[in-house]
């Protein structure tokens, strides 16, 4: 076998190695694409069952965020503004999640049902869409244009969908 050969040999085995590691890398950034998704998505639906679980640890913030999504404009004084801040908390956690879904960075299946309790949710509130009237141009400007499309598709009730409110002469079930 002459130098020749040989040259022509190794250049076949480095182009095979390389074409081997390119390969190698591509299915690695694919495995920690997914893994940053499921970690991304992991994190946001803490942070939102953290916001859950504060209305439902306490009674009293139950109690406002109820009377909230109901009626936001009636508050007064202190329990408008832990409202308010419920309120924020909702939709900065929301804002989040749009961001994640507009920028491919999260679990798409999550994302779709973030998307799906906004539509049937929060936004339905006539408390919330107060609230929002006067709060959400301080958010992300394609985050409000979704918003602002949900509510406009969405019929208002004087609570979330997910809650049967009794009627003002009512006082709330405990």
């Amino acid at each position: 076998m002459n130098w020749d050969a040989i040259g022509a040999i190794g250049e076949n085995i480095g182009a095979i190695a390389v074409v081997a590691s390119v390969i190698y890398l591509a299915t690695q950034i694919k495995r920690q694409t997914t893994e940053s998704k499921l970690a991304a998505t992991r994190d946001l639906s803490a942070k939102r069952v953290d916001t859950m679980k504060s209305i439902l640890n306490d009674e009293a913030v139950a109690e406002i965020y109820l009377r909230a999504i109901r009626d936001y404009e009636s508050m007064k004084g202190a329990d408008r503004m832990r409202a308010s801040i419920l309120f924020h908390i909702w939709a900065r956690n929301s804002e989040q999640e749009f961001i994640h879904m507009d920028t491919g960075h999260a679990d798409d299946p999550y994302l779709e049902s973030v998307d799906h309790v906004m539509s049937n949710g929060m936004v339905v509130a006539r408390g919330f869409r107060q609230w929002w009237q006067t709060t959400g141009q301080g958010f992300n400007k394609d985050f409000q244009d979704h918003v602002n499309e949900l509510i406009a598709a969405t019929e208002e009730s004087l609570g979330s969908r997910n809650f049967d409110l009794p009627n003002r002469n009512e006082p709330a079930a405990k």
